[in-house]
């Protein structure tokens, strides 16, 4: 099968692309670092690739808003990246690349290329739980949130990424403005058409409708807060826990063997990081894994 093309999108600020790169690599695509400027210039184009990711971090300083800069540097491409996504290619959004889908009007799903929405500096107070982990008091608005979180998959979801996951997933968050806002007519459409692919047990940031992770109404594109990439082996899990302890936040390995075959033969050195011996996937690998195979 042949590898398929992944374009990792970055500019000054990305950091969480080399992982979101090692992630693609070792689920069976062929990823490429791509600065934003090269698409702008016209060096590099965005149907030359199979599949887009725009990684977590602080893209340009996060200056303005989270993601704004970046989003208006890709506003000057959208006309290209809109025949992206009506060509049904899979994009992934993580962190920073969620901001960023929302603030060119991608997500949540606009046939005008309106911004229906925004994510908003975070609300610790909504979340007691939150609160005492952070140690902070109810006017901890706009705090930073490094921690792991509890997620229930949507089930009835369309989004490609999430299909085979468990219930419910753990995966860690480090955001400071991750609250999902819209208006209500807006929400009612996200919810009618199952477009919430993820959601917080215990919501940290006061998002609306505990939204996690959004996808459009193809299940091709999918914008969340949480990092897959950085619990996509298993030696990341929080604390190093026992795998016993891990219980449905991982997948079995006995159910989805064919899921752990690359597209190449691997070297040694690459089977060891795809399978350690360990008899679980950690949920981060089937987000990339599924886009990995509906491309391929």
């Amino acid at each position: 099968m042949k590898r398929p093309k992944v374009l990792v999108l970055r500019g000054a600020g990305t950091n969480c692309d080399i992982e979101t790169c090692n992630a693609f690599t070792a689920a069976g695509g062929e990823p490429e670092l791509v600065h934003a400027g090269e698409l702008v210039e016209g060096v590099k184009k965005f149907a030359d690739y199979a599949i887009l990711a725009l990684p977590g971090g602080f893209s340009y300083g996060d200056d303005i808003s989270a993601g704004k800069i970046l989003a208006v540097k890709l506003r000057t491409l959208k006309a290209d990246l809109g025949k992206f996504i009506a060509s049904r290619r899979p994009v992934i959004g993580i962190c920073n690349g969620f901001q960023v889908l929302v603030k060119t009007g991608f997500l949540p799903h606009d046939r005008s290329g309106r911004q229906l929405a925004t994510l908003a500096a975070n609300d610790c107070g909504r979340n007691r739980a939150t609160l005492s982990a952070v140690g902070a008091g109810s006017s901890a608005t706009g705090h930073f949130i490094a921690k792991w979180e509890r997620l229930k998959v949507n089930k009835l979801s369309p989004c490609l990424f999430t299909k085979g996951l468990p219930d419910e997933i753990e995966l860690p968050i480090a955001h400071g403005e991750g609250k999902f806002i819209t208006v209500p007519a807006e929400m009612a459409k996200i919810k009618r058409g199952n477009l919430c692919a993820l959601s917080y047990v215990a919501n940290p940031n006061g998002s609306m409708a505990d939204l996690a992770g959004l996808t459009n109404p193809e299940g091709t594109v999918l914008g969340l807060m949480p990092h897959p990439e950085r619990f996509f082996f298993p030696w990341q899990a929080q604390n190093r826990r026992p795998v016993a302890e891990l219980g449905t936040t991982s997948l079995r390995l006995h159910r989805c063997r064919a899921l752990c075959r690359p597209a190449r033969a691997p070297t040694a050195a690459k089977a060891a990081l795809i399978r350690p011996g360990a008899d679980f996937l950690p949920p981060g690998y089937l987000f990339f894994k599924n886009a990995v195979d509906y491309a391929g």
